[in-house]
């Protein structure tokens, strides 16, 4: 018993929950299944392999999408996490992760939910510099979710799109679909570029948008 004590890495554990709550939980489950089938401490292993991977797949098929606007630092941030104002007509969506036929579907919903619970969205701008890697299923998706908010009357861009995933949008043809304007090399001139046609006529009085397109270049 001493040395098995001996060989338990709490400060390991606290670690990991601190990291992700998950990766502790985890973690202590592998290490109680291991103790519960002792001597066989590979069936505790597989556990552990299971529950990482189970999560790893979840968190694949469910990635971050969020709704950027700007925050006090003059940085565009997560609207929700940091309870900021959001743009009448300007919706700033950024999808975390690959783009790929398991996470597809997901981006899709998520798009269709913000054209729902916004009615007065006049342009979509898609945050694409987190979108690491895209396959047909993904690019077949990106092509839907533009036919939609389209149909819908809306305008859409692209922003921060890597030369990984624009070699796909190229093979494909989809670049053609999206257009050269609707293209920018960051999300903030993509802002300063749709800005003042989405606000044709507005009616809102203080977009937390505007000031992005008085900031001095970096």
């Amino acid at each position: 018993m001493m040395a098995v004590i001996g060989l338990i890495n709490v400060s390991g554990f606290i670690h990991a929950w601190k990291a992700q709550w998950y990766d502790g939980a985890i973690s202590v489950l592998s290490f109680v299944c291991t103790l519960a089938f002792a001597p066989h401490l590979d069936k505790g292993i597989m556990v552990g392999v299971v529950l990482s991977l189970g999560v790893f797949l979840y968190k694949s098929m469910r990635p971050t999408v969020s709704t950027l606007s700007r925050c006090e630092d003059t940085a565009l941030r997560n609207a929700m996490t940091h309870g900021l104002a959001e743009c009448r007509y300007i919706g700033m969506i950024r999808f975390e992760g690959p783009l790929f036929f398991a996470s597809a579907s997901y981006l899709e919903d998520q798009i269709n939910d913000r054209l729902q619970e916004r009615p007065d969205l006049r342009h979509l701008v898609i945050v694409a510099n987190g979108i690491n890697d895209m396959d047909a299923s993904g690019e077949e998706s990106l092509s839907l979710v533009i036919d939609t908010v389209r149909a819908k009357g809306l305008d859409i861009s692209f922003s921060g799109i890597n030369d990984t995933v624009m070699d796909v949008i190229k093979r494909t043809h989809l670049y053609e679909k999206i257009g050269v304007e609707n293209i920018y090399p960051t999300m903030e001139e993509a802002i300063c570029a749709v800005h003042e046609n989405a606000h044709d006529r507005s009616e809102e009085t203080a977009c937390p948008l505007t000031d992005v397109c008085h900031l001095p270049a970096a």
